[in-house]
């Protein structure tokens, strides 16, 4: 079953800088070519694994059948699937080198041999999840009304972001403001101590994809046209790259980026390109 759903492509640099991301240029390599919709990408700078969710297209087209999903990380170039659980989405805790998995049966880590151990939160269905760079707070959506949950990691305990409505995307940075997309429409914000959402302008509604931190504490947007920086202080988001592709996931290393489509998973690489 592997070997028919996983075609790894050969990691070969294109021969020219092409993609411009922030006004620097960027080559394009495939590092994974997969059957199905790979998404929710997190990147663990401590090992450089790369996770990444494979949602099957047929059942996310049916809306008489559960979406059918598995969870994968690339590690040394090679797709590993986590088998003892079914995984939904992961994060990873860089800071003290730690992944968390979200399933529909509670939230689990992930040990180096790549085996889960349940953490807490039997019964839960969590979907998404979305760990903060500099404490020690992990967010989770929960499936079956996508509420937002804030989970103290010391007590495993939740404690619901009642002026979240729900989220299909989430990200939050380093002063705690929430950035999300609910419904299928458009990308807000939470700022932090403050009771409504501000809906940013100039996007297609339906058009956000994924959500990411990159180094600088800047949210970054994957829309079907490319990606914008959201700014807590700015209702206009900033294009930083256009894309000839609708991306699924984005997730950064650094100065250089992961960016996934259907069937396909791209690494960005800015050093290449230096002149």
């Amino acid at each position: 079953m592997l070997i028919l759903l996983l075609l790894v492509a050969s990691p070969v640099f294109a021969d020219n800088c092409s993609d411009l991301f922030d006004g620097v240029l960027y080559s394009r390599r495939s590092i994974l070519t997969i059957k199905g919709l790979p998404t929710n990408l997190a990147y663990n700078q401590n090992n450089k694994d790369l996770h990444f969710t494979v949602i099957d297209i047929d059942s996310l087209q049916n809306d008489d059948v559960q979406t059918k999903m598995d969870q994968y990380v690339l590690a040394n170039g090679q797709p590993i699937k986590i088998d003892d659980i079914n995984g939904q989405a992961a994060a990873v805790d860089n800071k003290n080198n730690r992944v968390y998995i979200a399933s529909d049966d509670g939230l689990a880590t992930l040990n180096a041999t790549y085996k889960t151990n349940f953490l807490a939160f039997k019964d839960e269905d969590i979907t998404m999840l979305f760990k903060t760079t500099n404490d020690d707070k992990l967010y989770a959506v929960l499936f079956p009304d996508s509420e937002v949950y804030e989970i103290d990691l010391q007590r495993n305990e939740k404690k619901r972001i009642e002026n979240v409505p729900c989220a299909f995307i989430l990200a939050v940075d380093d002063a705690e403001n929430i950035y999300y997309e609910c419904d299928s429409k458009y990308v807000k914000v939470l700022l932090k101590d403050y009771v409504e959402p501000i809906e940013y302008v100039g996007l297609a509604k339906n058009a956000a994809r994924a959500m990411t931190i990159d180094d600088n504490n800047r949210v970054i947007l994957a829309a079907n046209d490319g990606l914008y920086w959201l700014q807590p202080d700015s209702l206009i988001p900033k294009k930083l790259m256009n894309l000839d592709f609708v991306p699924s996931g984005v997730v950064f290393n650094g100065h250089n980026l992961f960016i996934s489509t259907s069937g396909i998973i791209y690494e960005f690489n800015s050093e290449d390109c230096e002149h």
